[in-house]
């Protein structure tokens, strides 16, 4: 009990010391605090934005990749059924997937076709667009009159398509797909069960009369390759982490090596990229605040056990063991820094969250620069091959820009610890510089 009442008496005698002690443990906690937090929330919207855009996997014939190959695309091109990305589908890693497929090329030999003013300013005939999808709940709710697709060889139409031909619900339509890559014609016999409103689309520079079915509609007409349509597959896995195991699952199930099987990784560096350059920079941060830090509090312990060489001779010749000293020196320590603790603590979640706005805003002002400057919203499609959409665009993504910071259990664990530890190296940085002195040659000393 004498060594702890000691002890306390010894944070009041030396102020000057222990004040200096205690501002360096202070800064120590305060920035580990600080950074901390901030790491730990940024690593929580980093894990959020994986799972949303990680998640997501295209299946995209690498079109660019051939090209700077020197791949001769004629030749290299190679094409796969809407069947085959059906199959793809069936997957254990995958949680959804969504098929939209678009065919251009349409005629209809019963029909009258929607006539508009073109951007020439000339009245011409609006061609028809197929458009499949696996997912009929995603379409607006456009529905006027009658119900959305649901089963095979189904389909809306948009009012004005309905109104020239006077067709109702119930009436069946006939449409030919060109052939034009030598493939035969697709015929499309397709009951109209719903009527949508053509406000869909008047805002569409190119205008098209679009019929929506299903994606087993689409498939259902034989197509032996996507020749003639364009493709957006989109899949979803289960756990991000699961890509390599579901590309290696198509691979199997035939999917050509000219395919890319990928997130999008341009949307992923652009939402997360400011947030990932923060958390790399506060880690840096704690990194160097606790080696120099814990450099300069071992050199300020240093000195103050050697200024108190008195004080320990003193101790030691009235009979207290090594061992005691030390104990008295390292309850010292550790009342010291439960102290800064505390207050380290409170100041560092408080300055934690401002700092944290004005990292990530710098960083995202930054971000938009160098986007801006590389052009790196231009978007870029190509369908000329026949037909699966590669996208390598970030359009319409912004980077992540809000950060909510706090301290949570884990992180106070983490701030615990890592003040334990400053406080036994002060401790055991005295417990060895004790073990070195006798008594009575300190006392000598003295005199």
């Amino acid at each position: 009990m004498y060594l702890i009442t000691n002890a306390m008496k010894n944070l009041a005698r030396n102020k000057g010391r222990n004040i200096l002690l205690a501002a360096v443990t202070l800064a120590i906690i305060i920035g580990t605090v600080i950074t901390l937090t901030i790491n730990n929330a940024a690593a929580k919207v980093i894990d959020e934005i994986r799972l949303d855009i990680g998640s997501k996997v295209t299946i995209e014939q690498d079109i660019s990749g051939m090209f700077r190959s020197g791949m001769d695309l004629e030749t290299s091109m190679q094409f796969i059924c809407i069947n085959d990305f059906i199959k793809y589908a069936d997957s254990e890693y995958l949680s959804n997937a969504i098929l939209n497929t678009e065919i251009f090329f349409l005629e209809s030999e019963n029909l009258t076709p929607v006539r508009a003013i073109n951007p020439a300013n000339v009245e011409q005939d609006v061609p028809y667009k197929l458009i499949g999808t696996s997912e009929p709940n995603s379409l607006p709710n456009i529905i006027t009159d009658g119900r959305m697709f649901s089963g095979l060889n189904e389909c809306i139409i948009d009012d004005e398509l309905a109104r020239i031909n006077n067709i109702s619900i119930g009436d069946i339509i006939d449409f030919k797909v060109m052939d034009l890559h030598g493939l035969g014609e697709k015929i499309y016999n397709l009951t109209v069960v719903g009527i949508f409103s053509a406000e869909l689309y008047e805002s569409q520079l190119f205008k098209f009369t679009e019929i929506y079915t299903s994606i087993e509609t689409v498939a259902a007409a034989g197509w032996e390759s996507n020749h003639g349509m364009s493709v957006n597959a989109e899949y979803f896995l289960k756990n991000p982490d699961h890509l390599g195991l579901f590309e290696r699952e198509v691979r199997a199930k035939g999917l050509p090596d000219t395919y890319n099987v990928s997130i999008n990784q341009a949307v992923y560096d652009k939402v997360a990229g400011p947030m990932l350059s923060m958390k790399s920079a506060v880690m840096t941060f704690t990194v160097v605040i606790l080696i120099l830090g814990a450099i300069v509090l071992a050199l300020i312990s240093f000195l103050a056990v050697r200024e108190r060489k008195y004080e320990v001779g003193v101790l030691r010749a009235m009979g207290l063991e090594n061992g005691k000293v030390a104990f008295g020196i390292f309850t010292e320590a550790i009342m010291l820094t439960m102290l800064c603790l505390v207050i380290g603590i409170g100041a560092g979640s408080v300055a934690a969250q401002p700092i944290a706005d004005g990292l990530l805003e710098s960083r995202v002002t930054a971000a938009e620069a160098k986007s801006a400057e590389a052009g790196d919203d231009r978007f870029f499609q190509a369908t000329a091959f026949g037909g699966q959409i590669q996208t390598v665009s970030s359009v319409g993504y912004k980077p992540e820009s809000e950060i909510t910071v706090g301290l949570s259990a884990d992180i106070i664990i983490q701030i615990i610890l890592i003040t334990l530890g400053l406080a036994a190296l002060s401790g055991i940085i005295g417990v060895v510089i004790i073990t070195q002195y006798e008594p009575l040659k300190i006392l000598r000393e003295r005199s």
